[in-house]
C-alpha cells in the first residue's frame, strides 16, 4: 500500500492560499469543505477507475455440505426468535429448523432469515402472529443453501474480477487441476441443481462489514474461490483531521485540483472551470486501461456535478446567437 499521509486540512490550507484566504470551513458542520472532499474522495475511488491500491484479494471455499447448529435454547418473544447454539452462520443466511417439539413445534420445516449472529447465538425476526415462548428441544437449524459465503471486507464496492479452482486432477502431475473465471452477477437466486459454480454476485452485508457472496450453481465439490474486489471511499471520520487515505500522496496533484474547483464553484469564482480541467486531466491520465466509454461516463457525471455541461451549452448557444 503506497504512503497515504495528508490530511483534508492540508488540502483546506493549500486551498485558502488561492481563495483569497476565504475559509471554507464554516461552523461546526465543517462544511462546504467536508462535503467536497467526500465528493472528490468518492469520484476517484469509483467506477469506472480501478486502482492497484484500493483492492483486496479475498478467498473462501465452497463447501457442499450446508452449515447446521443445535440448538440448546430458544426464546421467542417480541417478535424475535433468540437461539443459543454453536453456530458458524451469518447475516442474511436463510435456515430451515427441525425438532422443535414444545412452544415452537410449528416453526419445524420453515424457512427463516438470520437477522444477527455470534459463534454462540443467533436471532430470528418472526413474523407477525408467530408463536411465542421457550423451547429447549434439540432442534437443528440447517442452512437451506450451500451458496452463500461470508468474509469480513469493510468498505466493499464491487467485485473486479473472480476465479475457481477445480482440484479434480488435484494428484501428481496435476494437470487437470485448472482455474475458471466467474462471470459477475447483481444478484443470483438459489438454486437446487449441484456443478462447479459459474456466476457470483455479492449477496448481502450485516452492517458491520461483513459480506456475504452467493454462487451458482450450488457447487458439487469445496471449489476453492478467488475474488478481486474494489473497496469503496471511507467515511471522513475525523473531520478535517481525516486523511486522503486509501489515496496515495502521488495523486495529490489530482485531489487538490478537485478540491479547488469545488471550492472556487462554491464561492461563484469563475476560475472554478479551469481548476476542473485540471481535476479531468490529471484522474484521465492517471487512470489506466478505460474505454472511451467508461472516459464519458466520468466525464458526463463529474461535468453534470459540477454545472460544467449547463455552462457549455449557455456558451454553445451564445455563441450561435452571435
Amino acid at each position: 500500500m503506497p504512503i497515504a499521509t495528508r490530511t483534508i486540512q492540508n488540502t483546506i490550507d493549500f486551498c485558502k492560499r488561492l481563495s483569497f484566504n476565504r475559509n471554507p470551513v464554516i461552523g461546526n458542520s465543517m462544511e462546504p469543505a467536508m462535503t467536497a472532499a467526500a465528493m472528490v474522495m468518492q469520484t476517484i475511488l469509483s467506477p469506472p477507475f480501478t486502482w492497484w491500491w484500493n483492492k483486496e484479494e479475498l478467498q473462501f471455499t465452497c463447501n457442499p455440505t450446508a452449515n447446521s447448529a443445535t440448538a440448546s435454547n430458544s426464546v421467542s418473544t417480541g417478535g424475535t426468535l433468540t437461539v443459543t447454539a454453536t453456530n458458524t452462520f451469518a447475516v442474511g443466511n436463510q435456515l430451515t429448523p427441525a425438532g422443535y417439539l414444545a412452544a415452537l413445534a410449528s416453526f419445524n420445516g420453515q424457512i427463516f432469515e438470520v437477522a444477527t449472529a455470534s459463534s454462540s447465538q443467533f436471532t430470528i425476526t418472526l413474523p407477525p402472529g408467530a408463536a411465542t415462548g421457550t423451547d429447549t428441544s434439540a432442534a437443528v437449524w440447517t442452512n437451506v443453501t450451500t451458496q452463500d459465503y461470508t468474509i469480513p471486507v469493510p468498505n466493499f464496492s464491487h467485485i473486479e474480477h473472480a476465479s475457481i479452482l477445480d482440484l479434480s486432477g488435484a494428484t501428481a502431475p496435476f494437470t487437470q487441476v485448472k482455474w475458471y473465471e466467474l462471470e459477475v452477477k447483481n444478484e443470483l437466486a438459489l438454486e437446487s441443481s449441484t456443478n462447479r459454480p459459474a456466476f457470483i454476485s455479492p449477496h448481502v452485508e450485516d452492517g458491520n462489514g461483513n459480506m456475504t457472496f452467493r454462487v451458482s450453481s450450488s457447487p458439487d465439490k469445496p471449489y476453492p474461490v478467488s475474488l478481486h474486489v474494489q473497496l469503496a471511499a471511507p467515511s471522513l471520520g475525523n473531520g478535517v483531521n481525516s486523511l486522503w487515505a486509501p489515496i496515495p500522496d502521488f495523486m495529490q496533484y489530482i485531489y487538490d485540483w478537485g478540491f479547488l474547483a469545488l471550492m472556487w464553484q462554491f464561492a461563484d469564482d469563475p476560475r472554478w472551470a479551469y481548476a476542473s480541467q485540471q481535476f479531468k486531466a490529471g484522474l484521465l491520465g492517471r487512470a489506466e486501461g478505460l474505454t472511451e466509454e467508461q472516459r464519458n461516463i466520468f466525464l458526463n457525471n463529474w461535468d453534470a456535478l459540477t454545472g460544467e455541461q449547463t455552462m457549455k451549452k449557455q456558451q454553445g448557444i451564445a455563441a450561435r446567437g452571435q
